[in-house]
């Protein structure tokens, strides 16, 4: 009897280990603290006379493009305190060409000239990116108060055309907020295992994300526009990216 007790006790405990170690082996998945995202579009200014409405300018097309620096950045850490290190090897130049070329991409399907890329104005939208970055805000005005063509106007960047009947002035600007990856699976008994994005991937969800939405397509689309600069930041998880027209 005492040996028939000892048996079920035995099977008791087996069933209660094999419990504990099956919840051990749960898993949660999550998507990043901060979404893809981006803002109302930031458009140029323009001056039209009452007699001259409607009249439409011929745009200008420099098809001139920079190629993009070979070096690579250090690779960024994820979720900070994490220790996971995004897998990919990543050029933010070469990262800002490849969204420069897929705008071009959308401006020629719709019949448009191609944009050149503009290493002073990405100078502009890069030192954007890289304040929001430092300073966790996501505007086109930055915390002293200045919208993209202020920004332009303290790096000596004037935008001005004009086309005899009016003229327009000021930067346009899109952003976006984009990540290394699109979700994490946290495990009890392992490493978390992230979903990681591919520098393509943040490339086509940005500029796809761009076109799928009016106003930021607007400016794409521009035939006005004929100069573009793009520039980029990473910061824990979050790639921030401006695209400056002119």
């Amino acid at each position: 009897m005492r040996r028939f007790i000892g048996r079920i006790l035995i099977c008791l405990l087996a069933i209660v280990a094999g419990s504990a170690l099956f919840m051990h082996y749960t898993s949660t998945t999550i998507q990043p603290a901060s979404p893809a995202s981006f803002d109302v579009p930031e458009q140029q200014t323009s001056s039209l006379p009452s007699w001259t409405a409607g009249k439409t300018p011929v745009p200008v097309t420099i098809t001139t493009s920079q190629k993009p620096a070979t070096l690579s950045t250090p690779l960024p850490a994820v979720a900070e305190g994490s220790g996971a290190v995004y897998p990919h090897p990543i050029s933010i130049p070469a990262l800002e060409q490849q969204v420069h070329e897929r705008i071009n991409q959308q401006r020629i399907k719709y019949g448009l000239g191609s944009l050149s890329f503009d290493p002073a104005l990405a100078d502009i939208a890069r030192k954007h990116s890289e304040d929001m970055a430092a300073q966790h805000f996501f505007s086109h005005t930055n915390p002293a108060g200045q919208n993209p063509t202020a920004r332009g106007a303290a790096a000596g960047y004037l935008c001005r055309k004009n086309y005899g009947s009016y003229y327009t002035y000021g930067i346009a600007e899109n952003l976006f907020q984009n990540n290394l990856y699109s979700a994490a699976t946290f495990y009890s008994n392992r490493e978390t295992v992230y979903h990681w994005n591919t520098p393509e991937d943040i490339v086509l969800v940005t500029v796809g994300g761009w076109m799928n939405s009016s106003g930021h397509r607007d400016n794409i689309l521009t035939p006005t526009f004929d100069r573009e600069g793009i520039g980029i930041a990473i910061a824990s998880e979050k790639v921030y990216i401006t695209e400056n027209f002119c």
